[in-house]
């Protein structure tokens, strides 16, 4: 398949005609013929049904159609773009995270970062844990927002610490339990707890939930792939979420309460160097600006 097979076939579906279609690209009309015969040889389906007096479309011709007119689309532009080459200036930053839900908390961030970098375009990996951190290791991502990961990790480079969170019981706003200032053990045990799965949550929640379920029945407690699950389920009354508190993410129909005893978590940003990299110490620049704990520590992984 060629792009001149391609301009052939669109040129004789749009005219209904071989020989007006023959005009148009300024050959003979049997180099048309063979050209649509070629093409319907090598797709294995007749395009144009063809009489003496006239020239039909087929259903396949008509399904086949978009496709053309796609493929040589694509191809016009390629060689268009090679023809007359236009220098990229966007500048790529990668932000990796374990969670859909985490976006949520960069674009206050991003918008920081684009009115200091009109060019830049950033991407996102969001990717199971540990395999996260091999990518920052081999450099296809730039940063990584993340919970401090528990004991030492390989790979995971610098952690720079922008805000303590807390760990709260979420339940549905007008629960008897909502009223209250702190949630103690007592509490808990009064509710199925509803909790991450242990697999796909860092290792810092993971010990926190490890704790409160300690002498629990497996009846009691929901696992739940992903922090909208648990959220969705506690609004749902199926009892209360053990979640990190970020306030800026909150759901007005949902009521935040601190568990007691629970040390706050850390949360910041996995990375390797800053040398030579003037997007990355913006970004750490403005995660550091929209997150309200100054940062107390910086250690090396």
């Amino acid at each position: 398949m060629n792009t001149f097979q391609l301009t052939c076939f669109l040129t004789v579906a749009e005219t209904l005609s071989f020989a007006k279609a023959a005009k148009l690209l300024n050959v003979t009309q049997p180099a048309v013929t063979h050209q649509i015969h070629s093409l319907e040889e090598e797709l294995n389906a007749q395009l144009f049904k063809r009489t003496t007096r006239s020239v039909e479309i087929t259903q396949e011709g008509l399904i086949f159609l978009n496709d053309a007119k796609n493929v040589l689309s694509i191809i016009t532009l390629a060689k268009k773009r090679f023809e007359d080459p236009v220098v990229d200036e966007r500048q790529f930053f990668s932000i990796g995270c374990h969670s859909s839900n985490e976006l949520r908390l960069l674009p206050g961030i991003l918008c920081q970062m684009a009115d200091a970098c009109p060019n830049l375009y950033p991407i996102f990996q969001i990717v199971p844990f540990q395999h996260l951190y091999q990518l920052l290791a081999e450099g296809a991502v730039d940063a990584v927002i993340a919970f401090q990961e528990r004991g030492e990790k390989k790979d995971t480079g610098i952690y720079k610490e922008i805000a303590k969170v807390s760990v709260v019981g979420v339940l549905p706003a007008g629960h008897p339990l909502a009223e209250k200032e702190s949630l103690d053990g007592d509490d808990l045990r009064t509710q199925k707890l509803i909790l991450m799965e242990p697999q796909r949550c860092p290792d810092s929640l993971n010990t926190v939930q490890h704790e409160l379920t300690t002498g629990r029945a497996v009846s009691d407690l929901f696992l739940c792939g992903s922090a909208d699950v648990c959220t969705t389920l506690a609004k749902a009354g199926f009892g209360i979420a053990v979640q990190p508190d970020f306030p800026s993410l909150r759901d007005p129909a949902l009521a935040y309460i601190p568990i007691k005893d629970v040390e706050r978590l850390s949360y910041g940003v996995y990375y390797r160097s800053v040398t030579g990299k003037p997007l990355l110490k913006l970004f750490l620049q403005s995660c550091k600006d929209n997150f309200p704990v100054r940062p107390e520590k910086e250690i090396n992984g």
